[in-house]
């Protein structure tokens, strides 16, 4: 279910990605930036609450995808809070997972990208 909703917001994003309209680019990017992407966080973050309100995991006492794929998604939108901004507890858990040992150990060393 959790991983389902990025597949869905990466859907979206895929939809404005590819448009070659600049006008309906700019409005399919603005209908995700102000209605879509906030719905999903909202109902991630209400998910996160759930577990240990909302200061652990999505699912259980460790780190599991559902965990990467959400500090992935933080990490596609730039690395930014802005879209987090209303969704504390899913900012902090990016937080938490991009300081996890070893993933800040690779984030140190990996090679640069624009991805």
């Amino acid at each position: 279910m959790i991983i389902d909703a990025f597949d869905d917001i990466g859907g979206e994003v895929y939809k404005f990605t590819v448009e070659k309209d600049a006008a309906k680019k700019a409005e399919l990017s603005e209908k995700f930036n102000s209605e879509t992407l906030p719905r999903h966080l909202g109902c991630l973050e209400n998910i996160l609450k759930e577990n240990k309100g909302g200061k652990g995991f999505f699912v259980g006492d460790a780190l599991t995808w559902a965990d990467l794929a959400l500090a992935n998604g933080y990490d596609l939108v730039g690395g930014t809070d802005a879209p987090f901004a209303k969704f504390p507890l899913l900012a902090d858990l990016c937080k938490r997972v991009r300081a996890t040992t070893k993933i800040a150990d690779w984030i140190k060393t990996r090679a640069q990208s624009p991805y």
